[in-house]
């Protein structure tokens, strides 16, 4: 409807093209002088979309612009499984593109800050999680460091390691909540944010002296249906 139709895979104009982030073919865009083609994807979106990289994004905007990253965020560290640091100690990995960036991690940097942080009686509960995780997977919630490490050791990824906020915002009968907003940027750089969105909820009220208690702590969909007695 709409006045749109499918056009074949190669045509050169084309407004619109839809497709999964990793194989867009960014190559076809902007070769038409005049015409605005839209996408669903921006090209590099991943700085952004996964969680060591979105970190990894702020601390660097916040190195030119002489600001601190936590004013953007809870504190938030870099961790890389052990093992592979010793894998790479030495070793520079190649790349199609020549050598690879040596692994980040930010190991004793997180134990300094989450060691000062309880020192100071600011909160001692940090939460990893997996740069690539979703549906409330590979997450562990902990006040012990050594824990957390350990937890990032023994994962297939690295993580990001951030102060838990230990008094949020809470829901009529004390349940946690996030908002998920769709955005619109468009060729111009104009935002546009669509009117509704989606609140999720977790299931069970916050309780912070049971932080394995998942269903209390987290709001993803997947989670809370699969574990919570009260999910619905």
């Amino acid at each position: 409807g709409g006045g749109w139709k499918v056009l074949p895979r190669d045509s050169a104009r084309f407004h619109l093209m839809l497709g999964e982030r990793n194989k867009l073919p960014f190559g076809r865009l902007g070769h038409e002088p005049g015409l605005v083609q839209l996408v669903n994807y921006y090209r590099g979106a991943g700085i952004i979309c996964r969680k060591t990289s979105l970190v990894k994004t702020v601390q660097s905007y916040c190195s030119v612009t002489g600001s601190d990253p936590f004013h953007w965020m809870p504190p938030s560290f870099i961790v890389c499984p052990a093992r592979f640091l010793a894998e790479a100690d030495g070793k520079p990995a190649q790349s199609r593109l020549g050598l690879k960036q040596k692994r980040k991690d930010e190991r004793s940097e997180f134990q300094a800050v989450a060691a000062d942080w309880s020192v100071t009686g600011r909160g001692d509960v940090w939460i990893a999680k997996a740069s690539a995780g979703a549906k409330g997977e590979d997450i562990l919630i902990s006040s012990d460091c050594s824990s957390l490490l350990e937890f990032v050791d023994k994962g297939k990824q690295s993580h990001v390691i951030q102060k838990y906020i230990e008094d949020p915002l809470l829901l009529t009968g004390n349940r946690k909540f996030d908002m998920r907003m769709w955005v619109l940027l468009d060729h111009q750089y104009t935002i546009w944010l669509y009117r509704e969105g989606v609140l999720r909820t977790s299931s069970d009220p916050y309780d912070p002296s049971d932080l394995q208690d998942l269903t209390s702590h987290l709001t993803n969909h997947c989670l809370q249906e699969a574990h919570s007695a009260n999910y619905g």
